[in-house]
C-alpha cells in the first residue's frame, strides 16, 4: 500500500497551514483543498504546491464537508488501495498524532480511526461544546465516541464510498458520518492525541450556536417529528375521550395507531432517510404494537386502579414510552 495521504481542507489559512504542509511532505502525500479562500491567502497554497503538496481548488467557499468529499472522491478516482488522514489547517494536529492515526488506519482499514483529545487544558468554549456534543451524541445514537468534534480522522479506500454519502457540506458532515457509522457497519477505533490550541483557538471556524444547530440537525428533526406526532396523538385522544363514549384505553389505542403511522413516515423519510424495506416496516410496526399495547395497559392501570385523571395520565405514559421508543428505533429499526 502506498504511503498515507493527509487531507487538509483549508479556508483562509494562516502560517500554521504552510508549516504543517512542509512538515508532512516526504513522509506523507499531502492533498490540500482550497475551499474558496480569500485572494490574500493564495501565497499559502502556492507555497504548499512548491513544497510538494497537491492542491485542489473550490471556486467559492462550499464548506468543510464539501472539501472533504472533494478530496475523497479525488483519491477514489485514482483507484487502488489507499489510507488517508484528515487534519485541520490551523495547526491543532501535530505530525506525531497524524502519524499515529495514519498507523491506526493502516492497521484497521475497515474502521474509522479517530484521534481523540483529552478535555483537560481545553479552552472553556471548546471544552463545553465538545462535552455537550459528546453527551448529546451518546444519548441520541446509543454509541459512545470520546471526541465527536475531532477533525483528525483516518480511513481507507474500503470505507470511502460510504463516507462520501453522508449528508452535509459544512460542519454537520463530520457529525453525520459518525451518526451513520452504525448503519454502515463501520467500527470506530480511537487513539489519544495532544490537545493543541493556537491563540486560545481564535482561528476556529466553529461557531457554537450556528454550527450546533447544524450539527444537531438530525436530532432536532427527530424531536420535531416526535412532537408533531405527540400533538396529533394527544388531540385525537382528547377528542375520543371528550366527545365519544369510548373507554380511555381504546381511545389511547386508536390515537396511537394513527400517530404511529404518521411517525413512521416522518422517521423513515425525513429523520433517518431510510429506504423502504420489509425489515424496516415490520420492525417499526412490531415496535409500535408493543408501544401501543404497553401504553394502553398503563393507561388502564392508572385510571382504573389508581383513579388517575383520564385526560392527564396520557402525558407521563407517553414521556416514558418516548425514551423507550427512541432507544429501540436507533438500535433495531433505523440502524
Amino acid at each position: 500500500m502506498p504511503k498515507a495521504t493527509v487531507i487538509i481542507p483549508a479556508y483562509n489559512p494562516e502560517e500554521h497551514f504552510e508549516e504543517l504542509v512542509k512538515g508532512l511532505v516526504g513522509e506523507f502525500d499531502v492533498l490540500a483543498v482550497n475551499d474558496g479562500s480569500r485572494e490574500e491567502c493564495a501565497h499559502f497554497f502556492a507555497a504548499a504546491r512548491e513544497a510538494g503538496a497537491e492542491v485542489i481548488e473550490h471556486g467559492e467557499n462550499r464548506g468543510k464537508g464539501a472539501a472533504l468529499k472533494t478530496a475523497i472522491r479525488h483519491l477514489q478516482e485514482r483507484g487502488g488501495e489507499w489510507v488517508a488522514v484528515t487534519a485541520d489547517a490551523d495547526g491543532q494536529h501535530s505530525i506525531k498524532d497524524i502519524r499515529a492515526v495514519a498507523k491506526l488506519a493502516e492497521e484497521n482499514p475497515d474502521c474509522l480511526c479517530l484521534g481523540v483529545r483529552r478535555f483537560d487544558g481545553m479552552p472553556a468554549r471548546s471544552r463545553f461544546g465538545n462535552s455537550f456534543t459528546r453527551v448529546s451524541f451518546a444519548l441520541a445514537t446509543g454509541t459512545r465516541v470520546s471526541d465527536t468534534q475531532t477533525g483528525l480522522r483516518g480511513f481507507s479506500s474500503r470505507t470511502a464510498d460510504k463516507l462520501i454519502t453522508a449528508e452535509g457540506d459544512r460542519y454537520e458532515y463530520e457529525m453525520n458520518v459518525l451518526i451513520n457509522l452504525k448503519k454502515w457497519g463501520i467500527p470506530v477505533k480511537e487513539t489519544v492525541i495532544d490537545t493543541i490550541y493556537i491563540d486560545g483557538n481564535a482561528s476556529s471556524h466553529f461557531h457554537p450556536i450556528r454550527d450546533s444547530l447544524i450539527v444537531y440537525g438530525q436530532i432536532l428533526k427527530h424531536i420535531t417529528a416526535s412532537l408533531i406526532c405527540t400533538a396529533l396523538d394527544y388531540v385525537l385522544y382528547l377528542l375520543l375521550v371528550l366527545l365519544t363514549p369510548v373507554q380511555p384505553e381504546w381511545a389511547y389505542l386508536g390515537s396511537r395507531i394513527v400517530s404511529a403511522s404518521v411517525n413512521y413516515q416522518l422517521s423513515r423519510r425525513i429523520v433517518f432517510h431510510a429506504p423502504p424495506s420489509w425489515r424496516t416496516t415490520l420492525s417499526y410496526f412490531l415496535l409500535a404494537i408493543f408501544s401501543i399495547s404497553t401504553g394502553s395497559l398503563l393507561v388502564m392501570l392508572f385510571t382504573n386502579l389508581l383513579h388517575a385523571g383520564e385526560i392527564w395520565i396520557k402525558l407521563p405514559v407517553d414521556v416514558f414510552l418516548f425514551f423507550v421508543n427512541f432507544f429501540l428505533q436507533k438500535k433495531f429499526v433505523f440502524y
